[in-house]
């Protein structure tokens, strides 16, 4: 015979048992995060940096390094005083003071292309009005000289220098055969790209306060 004591430990028992089993239960579900679908484990890959062209560092004894633009070419200024700024020239540079004094010249050692320069003829103390970058060369060729801040010199094409200057003017050279483009200017001097009869390549780049560049100077 089960005793009062035991039926009641059975009970307690019993009891317990039944709490446990109402407590465990079925668990939830985790909750999913919210944000959308799961991000692959593939990143993108940034954009590679165009890379920005090195500034043009001139050298007043490298003629390949000098700047053109309205205010002048290198070290030659339009509106310099002539006589000090041929002093200061480093190079053989050439004056012919007794057939053109009003002018001075530079020949690049490989005769690729050359410079000049000249003064009012009004005055010996006129200033500097006309710079000029040129070739020789029947078909004229990029050269490792003078060029605007655009990298546009001797050799440039025509749709090179409207791409890079839309605003330039065309005009044709009264003597001779040459077109020209015109750039624009703050200034009363203006950068020329001279171009021969039949050729779209430019055999000259001038800055000068003239309507255009002068057909010859010592002539």
């Amino acid at each position: 015979m089960i005793n009062t004591r035991t039926s009641a430990l059975i009970f307690v028992t019993a009891l317990a048992v039944t709490s446990l089993v109402g407590c465990t239960g079925t668990s939830a579900p985790a909750s999913t995060p919210s944000g959308g679908s799961t991000p692959s484990g593939t990143t993108s890959t940034p954009p590679t940096p165009t890379p920005t062209a090195e500034p043009r560092i001139e050298d007043p004894a490298d003629p390949g390094t000098w700047i053109i633009h309205e205010a002048g070419v290198g070290p030659i200024d339009v509106g310099g005083d002539f006589t000090s700024t041929l002093a200061g020239l480093t190079g053989s540079w050439t004056n012919d003071t007794a057939n053109c004094s009003w002018s001075a010249w530079w020949m690049a050692a490989d005769s690729a292309y050359g410079i000049s320069f000249v003064r009012g003829t009004e005055s010996e103390t006129a200033p500097i009005r006309e710079i000029s970058v040129y070739s020789a060369a029947e078909t004229p060729a990029v050269v490792p000289g003078p060029v605007t801040e655009d990298g546009l010199g001797i050799g440039a094409t025509m749709a090179e220098v409207l791409a890079a200057y839309p605003d330039a003017q065309e005009g044709v050279s009264t003597m001779g055969s040459d077109t020209w483009l015109m750039l624009p200017s703050a200034t009363d001097a203006h950068v020329f790209f001279a171009f021969r009869e039949n050729s779209d390549t430019a055999w000259d780049v001038t800055v000068t306060t003239g309507a255009e560049p002068s057909y010859e100077v010592c002539g």
